[in-house]
């Protein structure tokens, strides 16, 4: 027989598992950087495991892009990052696109990066979440910047660029790549402790 008190206990587990677990979950294939998770905030800190903090996301604006060659790529340092204040050249995780990039527009403070898990064949989904203050910063940003192309950066180089298709209010960024290995590379770096 099971005491009283200790069922309870393992009541309210499964019932705050199944909040943790239950949330909405609407993809937007289009836009898959500003694509959100809608869970509720009570449910995700009451049964997320506290980890290390990580080193905030700074966001630019996109200027231009092109097609490249990993050999036209500039080389990048992350022990000496380019200066927020200043234009960015830089290519993206694939060396496949370069980019020139305003200076720096927001950090989002991220509270958690999602292991990689598989959408379709070939693609592959990293959901970012942020904490309150930079959830209400993205979610103004996104309402007053429709349409424009922005860029995440870690290490001077584009994890993801999307263009901004909706009006974000989740607190949630879905990233997507093609490959599995490109994936768990952005989840690595967009994860990357402070």
């Amino acid at each position: 027989m099971i005491p009283r008190q200790a069922a309870g206990a393992g009541l309210l587990s499964v019932v705050l598992l199944g909040l943790a677990i239950s949330g909405c979950h609407s993809t937007q294939r289009r836009a898959p950087a500003t694509t959100s998770t809608a869970t509720p905030a009570s449910a995700t800190a009451q049964s997320a495991p506290l980890a290390a903090r990580i080193q905030p996301l700074p966001v630019r604006p996109v200027q231009k892009s092109q097609p490249t060659t990993p050999d036209k790529c500039p080389a990048t340092n992350p022990n000496a990052p380019v200066a927020p204040t200043t234009i960015l050249v830089t290519c993206d995780l694939a060396r496949a696109t370069l980019y020139t990039l305003a200076p720096q527009t927001m950090q989002l403070a991220l509270t958690r990066v999602d292991p990689p898990r598989s959408l379709t064949s070939g693609f592959y989904e990293v959901t970012l979440t942020m904490d309150p203050v930079s959830a209400a910063a993205w979610a103004s940003f996104t309402a007053a910047h429709p349409h424009d192309h922005v860029a995440f950066i870690r290490e001077d180089l584009v994890l993801e660029a999307p263009t901004i298709e909706e009006h974000v209010t989740s607190g949630r960024i879905a990233l997507t790549t093609q490959t599995r290995q490109a994936a768990d590379q952005l989840a690595q770096l967009a994860g990357r402790p402070t």
